[in-house]
């Protein structure tokens, strides 16, 4: 009998019937993330994104490279753009922002706020190679993340990170080098 509670995955055949921009070789997505979208999102080979992650390319785009793992219960917001490069991985519960609200104090916010301005951060969030981001980490737009960084966990990344190394805290640190290969 078959466990009632897993929904399984969609894998690269059944992907391909949706719609997507590209689906590669050896894709699987849980059938219980949530994508809207699919029209903007390109995945390349070997690629499993796990349960209750939500991906929101309606705007913008989403280019996910070979070998990448994204654990469950994240969410990517595509609207400024996000590249998430080869031989990535994405541990549970991260979240990827290519556009956030203004938090300064100087607009007003909210869904019912008549005559509102708009005024977001908007821009491309790039992942670099070799990259592992932490559980509970948080992307913020505008930020390029050097190829062989490592994000520790519940990590607030706000800033380009222009060289390799171990990044931890709020906002993200460099603690130390890493002797990867590029």
């Amino acid at each position: 009998m078959k466990n009632i509670f897993d929904d399984g995955f969609y894998k690269s055949q059944q992907l391909k019937k949706f719609g997507f921009k590209r689906i590669g070789k050896n894709v699987q997505i849980s059938k219980n993330c949530l994508i809207v979208g699919i029209k903007n999102i390109s995945i390349l080979d070997n690629v499993r994104i796990d349960s209750f992650t939500s991906i929101i390319a309606d705007e913008g785009y989403l280019k996910i490279g070979n070998n990448v793992h994204i654990g469950g219960h994240g969410h990517i917001l595509c609207s400024g753009g996000v590249i998430v490069n080869n031989n990535c991985t994405i541990s549970q519960g991260v979240k990827i922002y290519s556009q956030s609200d203004d938090y300064s104090g100087n607009s007003k916010h909210g869904l019912f706020v008549k005559n509102k301005r708009l005024n977001y951060k908007k821009g491309k969030v790039n992942i670099g190679e070799y990259t592992i981001i932490g559980a509970g980490s948080i992307i913020l737009p505008n930020v390029d993340i050097a190829n062989n960084s490592s994000i520790g966990a519940l990590t607030l990344v706000n800033k380009n990170l222009k060289t390799k190394g171990i990044y931890v805290g709020i906002p993200c640190k460099k603690i130390r080098n890493v002797i990867k290969k590029d």
